[in-house]
This record gives structure tokens, sequence and C-alpha cells, in this order.
């Protein structure tokens, strides 16, 4: 069976955020922590993250992450890509370059913030062993499958996934401003369903709860997630007013495919 792991289920700036005092990064409890948005999929002997923010150093430890067989990127935000240098570490126990899938935008992007990455490790260096790769176009790692699927992110290009498991299907969006026709068609008929849902007022280049909800609904997917949410939400006042099936994901939830 396929584990889907959350890593990170935060905005940009994390929960708590600093300097603030609102009621919710005050709160001690666990749920209402968030780190950057990610993921990890895993199936038989397979391991993959999508994005790696700033905060992966901290998820791969608390996690156990020690193995990664390859890494995908949804855009080139900073709290999507400001973690690849720790991905440097689980290169090493591969002993080989670990693939890193990006829409081309990002991929660009990462090529200027990661000038040092190397396929080969050369005495005494001490560098990510990444090979950068462009995702246009659906992948396989293993017996996963990862799809593309263009979402609008306000003016930025970006991109959430469609990951088809040999058990089940997830669609993992974690930053869009809306869902055009086309990405919905490709996220019908997944089994889990994760979208992200900034806060409760508009935003120009995230969705907000209430819309989030609406396009969950229209997905109808058996379990559907909320993500990349920021301390507007609260856990405790939110998840006992949602129905069965739709929930504010956690960071560390584990869920079965």
């Amino acid at each position: 069976m396929s584990r889907l792991r959350f890593l990170g289920t935060g905005w940009s700036h994390g929960v708590p955020m600093i300097g603030c005092d609102c009621p919710v990064c005050t709160d001690p409890h666990p749920k209402n922590i968030r780190r950057r948005p990610s993921i990890q999929i895993q199936d038989q002997h397979v391991s993959v993250v999508v994005d790696v923010g700033p905060d992966f150093r901290d998820q791969a430890l608390t996690f156990g992450i020690e193995r990664l067989d390859a890494v995908f990127i949804t855009h080139q935000h900073a709290d999507h890509v400001m973690g690849m240098d720790d991905v440097r570490r689980l290169t090493w126990i591969r002993e080989a370059p670990v693939p890193v899938w990006a829409e081309p935008a990002a991929l660009d992007r990462l090529r200027i913030l990661y000038p040092y990455v190397a396929e080969e490790r050369t005495p005494a260096s001490a560098v990510p062993r990444l090979r950068f790769k462009r995702w246009t176009e659906p992948v396989e790692i293993g017996s996963l499958r990862f799809q593309p699927i263009p979402v609008p992110h306000g003016s930025l290009p970006c991109v959430g996934v469609r990951i088809d498991t040999p058990r089940g299907s997830v669609g993992y969006v974690p930053d869009c401003s809306d869902l055009p026709p086309s990405a919905l068609r490709a996220l019908k008929g997944v089994d889990i369903m994760i979208l992200n849902a900034l806060r409760k007022a508009p935003h120009p280049s995230h969705l907000a709860f209430d819309r989030s909800r609406v396009l969950l609904e229209e997905i109808n997917a058996p379990r559907s997630y909320f993500t990349h949410m920021g301390c507007p939400l609260d856990y405790r006042e939110i998840q006992p007013t949602l129905p069965d099936g739709l929930d504010l994901a956690w960071d560390g939830l584990v869920v079965d495919v």
C-alpha cells in the first residue's frame, strides 16, 4: 500500500509566524503548528517528496526521511525550494544523484539558486548530487506516476500534481489562485484531494478557505484535505465544523492511498 505523509501544511511564514501573538500562533496544540508545505509519498521501496522548503531538514529529522528517490517542485517560491541544499545528505546516502523534476520557470530558478550542485561527488566536495529535469509531462518513479497540472498562482507559473499509485490516486495543489477547467478535469476521480486554503479573507494569488471548500466539494474525492494554511485558520475552531471526509491536514498526518 502507498502511504502519503504531510511534512508541512503551513503558509510561507510557517505557523507560528515570527512576531505574531494571535491565538493560533500562541497555541501549543500540535495541529496548529505548521511547517512550510510539503508531502512525502512512499510505495514499496520508493520515497518521493513534493517540494523542499526551508523546513526540510527539520521535516526529514522529525519524520524519519532516510531515503529519497526523486523530488518534484511545483514552483519557484522560497517556501517550496529553499531546502534543496538539505537534500545533499540524502544524495550521499543514495550514492547517486537524486533527480529533481520542476516546471520550466522553477527549473531556471533552481539553476540560479544552486549553481554548485553536481552529479558526481569529487574528493573533499560537500555538494548535493542532483540532476535537474524539466517536468512538463507525466513522470514515473517506480510504481508511482506524477502528472503535472498547470494552475494559476497570481502571475507565476505553477503546477499541481496528480499522483497515481497501483492502488489509488492523489491530487495535490499546494498553491493556486483557482482551478481552471483543465485542472478540474485532470483531478476528477482522485481518491484523495489536497488543496491550499491560505486564510478566510480573499487573496490575489491563493485560494481562500471558502473557495477552496467549494472546489473540493466539486472534485468530490472520498477524502479531501486543506493545506498551505496560515494562522487565520484555527484547527480547534474549524475542524469540528467539517463533515466526514473533509479535514484540515496537519504536520505528520499519514494517509494510506
